[in-house]
């Protein structure tokens, strides 16, 4: 059934229909809708409809939104403000009930669906990009970014805007099509600050993509947006704090990556969770909270004070994170032991279900690797999307790295996946018509 699937949307007639690709995009688009809602249900129905229910960076979210709905703009550092503020919009309509919250963002989540598949259609074709967006109707990473309130189900749509934005100005390179770049680019910066030195890796695209005098015209048109787009609120900022910082506090997230980290982890048996409450929010911080600037600032100092004094540790460190930020920190994502410890995950009360689902999650990434083998040949046309997945990776090795933090990325794997899975298609159906 499913090769016969395949065959009929393999079929060129069928493919260049434009209502028969509508039609079959609704229905993906339908189905990861009620997968959506259906997780949703389940998630209200073990979780209270009040402030109990939020974990680890939600009620720093909670909070801010809550603060803009009662006229106090933005009373932490710690966050950007465009996540805060569609939360609080969906307050207002909803009269601030959490259990409504996880439907909504079902609505924005689903929007994954099609955007993964016009990038998909872009870099190999109507099939592919019909492919890739199953996977993200049904991928339970994607499904599951709707329930708590975090950013990411914001993140996700944006940086794939900002990478289709970018797809269509290196095929036809114009002054406009750089502007809309950059400005994905910087609204992505006010959801999530990942991508404030993304320029640096884009500059590299463009200088291959189109020679070095056609990649400095339009990259200097880039980087003028991005920063038009992100200086109000740096400004904003330096009024109210009287200090200059990119665009939030990091947490002590550099710290996370030094070597007195790795020594505490690796040396001395201290867990993920206990790094938090007896270090960098217990008595090891020495007074110097990182929530806030002057804490920020301690943080990041002793940081460099580490690497400066250990390079080769934290450079060791760093390459392990190339692969935990991907399949996940043996002791943030895996209960302080090894990664793919199945009985870890059921030992903290996980379903068997449940946990096979983080398996083949926590697989993909290594799938998608093999993928990008089949389809190296194609590696300038997927030059915006390597680029993405390589900065990312650099800059969490470099810094704090978790599964939880690569997982807006997945739609750009699952293209991938996918393009290579059609190509071998191909490659067999043309092998087996010769026969």
């Amino acid at each position: 059934m499913i090769i016969g699937l395949f065959n009929t949307l393999s079929s060129q007639r069928l493919v260049k229909n434009k209502m028969f690709v509508l039609w079959i995009m609704l229905g993906i688009v339908l189905l990861g809708l009620l997968l959506r809602l259906h997780e949703a249900s389940l998630w209200n129905n073990s979780q209270p409809n009040s402030p109990d229910r939020l974990y680890g960076d939600e009620p720093g979210y909670d909070s801010l939104a809550r603060d803009l709905l009662q006229g106090y703009v933005f009373t932490w550092p710690g966050r950007v403000p465009l996540y805060p503020v569609w939360l609080a919009g969906m307050y207002l309509f909803i009269s601030g009930s959490y259990n409504v919250v996880p439907y909504v963002q079902s609505l924005l989540g689903v929007t994954v669906i099609p955007l993964t598949y016009a990038l998909g259609r872009r870099v190999f074709g109507q099939v592919a990009g019909l492919m890739a967006a199953s996977l993200a109707a049904i991928s339970y990473i994607l499904i599951r970014q709707a329930l708590p309130l975090m950013s990411e189900i914001l993140y996700t749509p944006v940086i794939l805007l900002a990478v289709i934005a970018l797809w269509d100005a290196l095929h036809k390179p114009t002054a406009r099509r750089f502007c809309w770049v950059g400005f994905w680019i910087g609204i992505s910066d006010l959801v999530r600050p990942t991508l404030l030195f993304f320029p640096l890796a884009v500059v590299i695209v463009l200088v291959i993509a189109l020679g070095k005098r056609k990649a400095l015209r339009y990259w200097s048109v880039f980087v003028l947006v991005v920063t038009l787009v992100i200086t109000p609120w740096m400004l904003r900022n330096y009024v109210r704090y009287q200090a200059v910082f990119p665009l939030a506090i990091s947490n002590a997230f550099l710290w996370q990556g030094s070597p007195e980290y790795y020594h505490l982890i690796r040396d001395h048996g201290y867990t993920y969770m206990q790094i938090w409450d007896e270090v960098i929010t217990g008595p090891g911080n020495e007074g110097h909270p990182p929530m806030t600037i002057e804490g920020d600032r301690y943080w990041t100092k002793r940081a460099l004070r580490s690497i400066v004094a250990e390079p080769l540790v934290y450079f060791k460190y760093a390459a392990e994170k190339l692969g935990t930020y991907w399949v996940g920190d043996p002791n943030a994502d895996w209960a302080d032991t090894y990664v793919f410890n199945y009985h870890a995950l059921r030992l903290k009360g996980y379903s068997y279900w449940y946990v096979i689902q983080i398996m083949i999650a926590r697989a993909l990434p290594i799938v998608a690797l093999l993928a990008s083998l089949v389809v190296w040949c194609r590696w300038r046309i997927l030059l915006p999307i390597y680029a993405l997945l390589a900065y990312c990776t650099l800059l969490h090795a470099a810094t704090h790295a978790e599964a939880r933090l690569s997982e807006p990325l997945q739609p750009f794997l699952l293209i991938i996946i996918a393009g290579a899975t059609t190509k071998v298609w191909a490659a067999a159906t043309r092998v087996g018509g010769t026969q």
